[in-house]
């Protein structure tokens, strides 16, 4: 599976992966690249969006920078379109919190739209979070905060290995959720049967 890392203009990362050499590419929002990315020694294969937050900094020769001037679409959106047809089917994505809260709240849109057809992984400063499958295995989580927030009514939630362990709950904004939970095992399980549920894990 092909896999990149992206760079999204939020909250600037304090925190980078340890090895690049994992991604077959790294990428960035223009806005992320003018925001923080310059600042790091990370140098990004692509620059892609509409380009207005691309001031008149130079911009290394090895950099590609991809203009995409839809306004239907989000620079996250169209981000991970490019990437995608280039075959990446995996995808770390760093600043999509923080700083304005629409902006969180689309880029979590267009991961609801995306998450079937693609591995999203979000990572910010205080955790990592992703779209649920409705079958998965945590591994190396032992003693870490885990929330689970349902965008829609999740039905015959079973959590094994938690603190609190749930069998055939349901979720719902409005409703029941599960916050603040903690793992008490290594390996952790999480299944249900339908619905859109997001699992964040502290860092």
């Amino acid at each position: 599976m092909k896999k990149a890392l992206l760079f999204v203009n939020g909250e600037p990362p304090t925190h980078f992966p340890q090895s690049l050499t994992q991604y077959d590419y790294i990428a960035c929002t223009d806005g992320a690249y003018h925001s923080y990315l310059l600042q790091t020694d990370i140098t990004p294969h692509f620059i892609i969006g509409d380009l207005d937050s691309l001031h008149k900094q130079p911009i290394a020769e090895n950099i590609e920078i991809i203009h995409t001037p839809d306004q239907s679409k989000t620079d996250f959106e169209k981000a991970l379109l490019f990437l995608v047809s280039k075959g990446i089917q995996a995808f770390d994505i760093y600043g999509a919190t923080g700083h304005a809260t629409d902006h969180f709240l689309g880029n979590l849109s267009v991961a609801k739209q995306y998450y079937h057809q693609y591995q999203l992984t979000f990572y910010d400063n205080y955790c990592y979070f992703f779209f649920l499958q409705k079958e998965t295995t945590l591994t190396n989580v032992k003693n870490k905060t885990i929330s689970l927030i349902p965008l829609t009514e999740v039905h015959e939630l079973t959590l094994t290995g938690f603190l609190y362990p749930l069998t055939n709950q349901s979720l719902q904004l409005g409703g029941f959720t599960s916050l603040r939970n903690k793992a008490i095992d290594n390996n952790i399980s999480i299944t249900f049967t339908g619905g859109d549920l997001l699992l964040f894990v502290s860092l």
